[in-house]
């Protein structure tokens, strides 16, 4: 970290103060820059683009998600016990990581403000992470800001819509239909893959089978 310190010094010492300056005009997520300060975005984004990927060994995967989108449930179900508390409200209060047999699960808390995820070291971390999750419930709304920060800076996700246990059954088709275009609206980028599954009940879509494997690279 020392070393990342001295090499990245200038580049964020720019970064935090205009961070600090966003927040105190309560610009606190990526759209909301995008949308009010062009110049501000601009200028994250060429930060960005100068950030070296943190040199993570393996294969790393992280979690994104909003409160109650149900991360804690679904890396309880990856890591195969329980590891990480699940409940109303947000749960997770810092970055945590978890080592698996076929990767190191990272669960990376909702915020906010989005724009502390913006700072030098969290887009190295990004950056070096082999795959980007974002978990989304109802809409894409509800991560589409992060997913935007990533389209950004060059980086490709997969979004995982979770509790589809809880869609009507003759409602599913349509339901997924409308996540593709919305996707589609939004003018998403980075998609890699849209994995429909229920953490709570992983056998009931196969879908969660398709995506084990492919965070494991089997």
């Amino acid at each position: 970290m020392e070393e990342y310190q001295e090499a990245h010094q200038t580049q964020m010492m720019e970064m935090t103060q205009l961070l600090e300056e966003l927040k105190g005009r309560n610009l606190t997520s990526f759209e909301a820059i995008a949308e009010n300060d062009e110049q501000a975005k601009e200028a994250i984004i060429k930060l960005a683009q100068q950030a070296k990927p943190l040199g993570l060994e393996g294969n790393h995967v992280a979690l994104f998600g909003t409160t109650s989108c149900g991360k804690s449930t679904m890396l309880n179900v990856l890591y195969g016990k329980k590891v990480a508390e699940t409940g109303f409200g947000e749960t997770t209060r810092e970055i945590k990581s978890y080592q698996a047999n076929d990767f190191v699960l990272w669960d990376i808390p909702g915020k906010n403000d989005e724009v502390s995820y913006m700072s030098m070291q969290y887009i190295s971390f990004f950056k070096g992470l082999t795959r980007r999750i974002i978990l989304v419930t109802n809409t894409l709304k509800e991560s589409s800001s992060m997913m935007k920060l990533l389209d950004a800076i060059g980086l490709d996700y997969d979004i995982v819509v979770n509790k589809m246990d809880q869609c009507k059954k003759e409602e599913e088709a349509k339901f997924r239909e409308a996540i593709e275009t919305e996707k589609q609206t939004l003018g998403l980028q980075g998609v890699r893959s849209i994995f429909y599954i229920s953490a709570e009940n992983p056998t009931q879509f196969p879908d969660w089978l398709k995506m084990v494997d492919y965070l494991t690279g089997r």
